[in-house]
């Protein structure tokens, strides 16, 4: 979402998929994603149902608020109210049907700060973009989360300026890309965890891995290399199933497992970037050293409360309980492992929750 504040007048566009706004298909992974062809098909009384289900939506998900107390807005998708919309003869009828969602509101005079409040059923982020250029701010807003998008100094009729967004927000996002969102990343930290579940050499392997894919991520975020998503997605399962495997026949950690980790952790941050791509615009360069810190810490920090959980529930063990624990839960890490490498070479579901 774009946002500008002129004046009194508050704009925002949002950049959304048509279908998405629709509840009948909101929130199914099994329903196949709609094409701009199935846009142009929908015809004026299909816009007209698509462009009354966002309003509902956003007034459930959106709350703008002036200085605390909630501002009304109003909503409309203006190429729907064109004789001849756009998209019906611009782009790919295999393109995703990406459609504007004008929002629009009145500042109070005496107003000085616009909140933006988000909460959405399925977790989706909003990524809220306040000024234009170099000065543009970039502001992921998770689910259940609010933010300050703009500000203004006395006396009240003076510009609105974006605020700087909280560099803790990325931290927040990479933490939750762990924990609860990352269940293949989870897997392969509780691979590493039953091999030797002790702090000192976990610390060790997850630092080294937030490392590897600091790197990783960091190169594909400035657009230095470029893999297939779904190529690096099997690589990330096959480090999931080879972690588990391995700890069926290695009863101790040698020192060739950090070099593993590190060549999986840059595996791993190939994955992250596609994550990290969609919430920084590419064009903005300068936001990304932040953005990539922040980012980074939250996933490490969700690698330890990870590690944290599975010493609550096994640490406690000793070596002969812990036996039977390593090797049930080693083959069900390698099983996962094996069972998302199919579903990502195959595209198909077999695991819902995988």
């Amino acid at each position: 979402m774009s946002l500008e504040v002129t004046g009194d007048q508050v704009t925002a566009v949002a950049e959304a998929d048509a279908a998405y706004l629709l509840p009948e298909f909101r929130g199914d992974e099994d329903e196949e994603p709609k094409d701009l062809a199935w846009l142009r098909q929908q015809g004026s009384a299909g816009w007209a149902k698509i462009e009354q289900e966002a309003a509902t939506y956003l007034k459930d998900c959106l709350r703008l608020e002036a200085d605390g107390k909630a501002l009304p807005w109003t909503l409309e998708i203006p190429a729907f109210h064109k004789a001849t919309p756009d998209f019906m003869s611009e782009g790919e009828p295999e393109e995703l049907p990406m459609i504007d969602v004008v929002i629009r509101a009145t500042l109070p005079a005496e107003a000085r700060k616009l909140d933006a409040a988000w909460e959405e059923p399925f977790g989706v982020v909003l990524v809220a973009t306040t000024g234009t250029g170099e000065a543009a701010e970039i502001t992921p807003i998770v689910s259940g989360e609010r933010a300050t998008l703009a500000e203004r100094e006395q006396p009240a009729a003076a510009t609105m300026h974006p605020s700087t967004p909280s560099h803790g927000r990325w931290v927040g996002l990479g933490f939750i890309h762990i924990l609860p969102e990352g269940v293949d990343h989870i897997l392969f930290v509780l691979g590493l965890f039953l091999l030797v579940p002790k702090w000192k050499p976990l610390l060790q392997q997850t630092i080294v891995f937030t490392l590897a894919h600091s790197l990783s991520l960091a190169a594909a975020s400035l657009g230095w290399v470029s893999f297939p998503a779904t190529p690096v997605e099997v690589m990330i399962a096959a480090s999931i199933a080879w972690v588990g495997l391995e700890n069926l026949w290695k009863k101790e950690l040698g020192k060739w497992r950090l070099g593993l980790v590190a060549a999986f952790g840059l595996i791993h941050g190939l994955g992250f970037a596609g994550v990290l791509a969609e919430l920084l615009p590419a064009d903005q360069p300068e936001k990304l050293p932040a953005a990539l810190f922040g980012f980074n810490v939250g996933v490490e920090l969700g690698q330890v409360a990870v590690l944290a959980i599975a010493f609550a529930c096994f640490g406690w063990l000793d070596e002969k309980r812990f036996l039977p624990v390593k090797r049930g839960g080693s083959i069900l890490i390698a099983l996962a492992g094996l069972i998302l490498i199919v579903e990502r070479i195959g595209g198909i579901e077999i695991v819902s929750f995988l």
